[in-house]
């Protein structure tokens, strides 16, 4: 098992930088877009963790947690925990 932290910083619901790395750009987009809405993009609503969860369930698994909230100016950060599970 491995265990993987990322901090990560939003901006109106969109991760900053490239800390999540291990996603596509297609997984990333849809991960924004669940952030700044609250649903995906077939219009149905969903959490991040749900969405990461849902990827690769036999392979990973995902927890969110909120350090700083929106003040007003729309920026968010979050501790994003990771845990790959090795494949017998």
């Amino acid at each position: 098992m491995i265990i993987e932290i990322f901090r990560i910083s939003t901006s109106l619901g969109h991760v900053n930088g490239k800390t999540l790395d291990f996603l596509s750009e297609e997984e990333l987009n849809e991960f924004n877009r669940i952030g700044h809405s609250g649903k995906n993009s077939k219009g149905v609503k969903m959490g991040r963790v749900e969405y990461l969860n849902s990827l690769r369930p036999k392979e990973e698994q995902f927890q969110l947690t909120k350090i700083k909230w929106d003040n007003g100016d729309f920026q968010e950060e979050f501790i994003l925990t990771r845990v790959t599970i090795p494949q017998k």
